[in-house]
């Protein structure tokens, strides 16, 4: 058993990630906040209910808890929830996890933390003056409160059970040429497992797809790939944005198997 696991908000992204860790020999316990979700996790995940916000751990919440790595994956954008009350909820996370002594956390935070930049962005990329930018860096701080925090700014997600021929098709999309930035679920849980072998110190790292095909070349192919009617293109005034991936191929062992979104939609 190469360790313990705990995934804070197993939905769709989390049950990806628990499932691949799990696979090689990770101990994986799965967080939701009510038993009717619990019920829904796959085998191979512990099931673990946790109702955030809440001041401490159980006694056996806390011996599971320390000295694991903790993912969270609670995403920003819940319909039920305000910008407060996610901060909040991370905010709790931190100090759970520095009450239970875990190994250290990795954050799946997200890409549009470069909203209002254009051209190519890294990393190291000077955020702009946006209103989700702002939110979304200091979602990404409540969670640096932990030591190491691994931050993963992901781009837009792709999967099993997540085709984006699901969200494009037969609709009108702006920006027949803008470059997409796309990340299959594989890709972040084999960056992971590289990861979490080799002790990471505090850092960020944007996890994309090396290839950038237009818009058109991209929804056009996911949905013929499915047999659906193509979306329609229009002109828009959103400025093109290219995610920078060079630095997450600097983590020796770490390879994207997608290096292109247009390669990835049969495994979607």
């Amino acid at each position: 058993m190469r360790g313990k696991v705990v995934i804070v908000g197993c939905g769709w992204l989390g049950q990806q990630l628990g499932v691949s860790l799990a696979r090689v020999g990770y101990q994986l316990y799965g967080s939701r906040q009510s038993e009717q979700c619990l019920l829904l996790l796959p085998v191979e995940i512990t099931p673990m209910l946790l109702q955030l916000p809440q001041l401490f751990l159980s006694n056996a919440q806390q011996q599971i808890w320390q000295d694991a790595w903790v993912i969270c994956a609670l995403p920003p954008s819940a319909k039920t929830r305000s910008e407060e009350d996610y901060l909040l909820l991370l905010r709790n996370v931190a100090q759970l996890a520095n009450q239970a002594g875990v190994r250290g956390l990795i954050h799946c935070s997200s890409t549009g933390v470069y909203q209002g930049l254009a051209g190519e962005v890294s990393e190291k990329s000077v955020l702009a003056d946006d209103a989700k930018s702002r939110f979304l860096r200091l979602a990404e701080q409540e969670l640096q409160q932990v030591n190491p925090c691994v931050t993963l700014r992901l781009a837009g997600l792709i999967g099993p059970g997540r085709h984006p021929a699901r969200f494009c098709s037969g609709r009108v999309l702006q920006g027949a040429e803008l470059p997409v930035n796309m990340v299959h679920a594989a890709d972040i849980a084999a960056f992971i497992i590289q990861l979490l072998q080799q002790q990471p110190a505090t850092d960020c790292f944007n996890l994309c797809s090396p290839e950038h095909p237009t818009k058109q070349q991209f929804y056009t192919a996911a949905t013929q790939s499915q047999g659906l009617a193509a979306p329609q293109f229009a002109s828009g005034s959103e400025v093109a944005r290219v995610v920078s991936a060079a630095y997450s191929q600097s983590v020796p062992g770490f390879c994207y198997r997608f290096s292109s979104p247009v390669h990835a939609l049969p495994y979607c």
